[in-house]
């Protein structure tokens, strides 16, 4: 990944690529580690035998790396860069769609087992995460989910809840300590800023925070900055440091 194609990126796509040289991510427990595991992610992603992606979930299983870190670290990272290859036409949509599949599979899987053990002790703090029309790939979400399960959040929603009147039935029968809304498009901004207002107009919006993030956010944060959210979160990273 660190290759011809990502020298020539802009700083904050490189970033993307490379999270361990943010100071803060860098921070992150068993980062040398997960980032061990980047190669072998991509090459299961894209060979054509499935077995591949089942023996490496075992493997992060035994390595008891925490799922933050993963997120942040291997999955964020893989993601954007298979992303980066689609975009400039080294693979095509089916194989970016297969390894799509197998990295939402990878992380859930790994989630959900893990949030198992985190559910036998109380919590206290709720997210709801939900995405826009146009935000068609969910990845991003799951990832999110990932992190804010690992740490301790009880998570409802995902990709498949999306911005519309099933979200606000939600929140009547909340509370919720925080509404995430990964956006597609930049111009969903103002259905955003439509759906915020609706939210602070109810009584259930209580001290609840919103935030913002996604594709849309990462391409033109500033187009978010007066929609009336409380977090516009560039990453993963961003959210669990605004949120926590």
């Amino acid at each position: 990944m660190a290759g011809r194609a990502s020298r020539a990126l802009p700083q904050e796509i490189d970033l993307q690529l490379h999270p361990e040289l943010d100071p803060v991510a860098r921070q992150l427990p068993g980062t040398e580690r997960a980032i061990s595991f980047r190669q072998a992610l991509i090459s299961v992603l894209i060979d054509p035998d499935p077995r591949g992606h089942r023996e490496l979930i075992e493997e992060l299983q035994r390595s008891g790396l925490p799922m933050q870190t993963l997120a942040i670290q291997l999955f964020a990272p893989v993601a954007a860069y298979l992303g980066n290859l689609w975009c400039t036409d080294e693979t095509d949509f089916m194989q970016v769609a297969v390894a799509s599949t197998r990295i939402g599979m990878i992380i859930n899987h790994l989630s959900q087992s893990r949030s198992a053990a985190l559910s036998a002790r109380e919590t206290e703090r709720r997210v709801l995460l939900a995405r826009t029309r146009g935000a068609m790939h969910t990845i991003g979400v799951s990832i999110v989910a990932s992190c804010f399960r690992d740490m301790g959040w009880a998570v409802e929603g995902g990709g498949e809840l999306e911005l519309d009147d099933h979200v606000y039935m939600r929140l009547s029968n909340g509370p919720y300590d925080l509404l995430g809304i990964s956006v597609g498009r930049v111009d969903e901004a103002p259905e955003c800023a439509q759906a915020i207002r609706r939210i602070h107009s109810n009584r259930y919006a209580g001290s609840m925070k919103i935030a913002v993030g996604g594709p849309a956010v990462k391409k033109d944060p500033q187009a978010f900055n007066r929609i009336g959210a409380d977090i516009v979160a560039r990453s993963a990273l961003e959210v669990m440091q605004l949120a926590d």
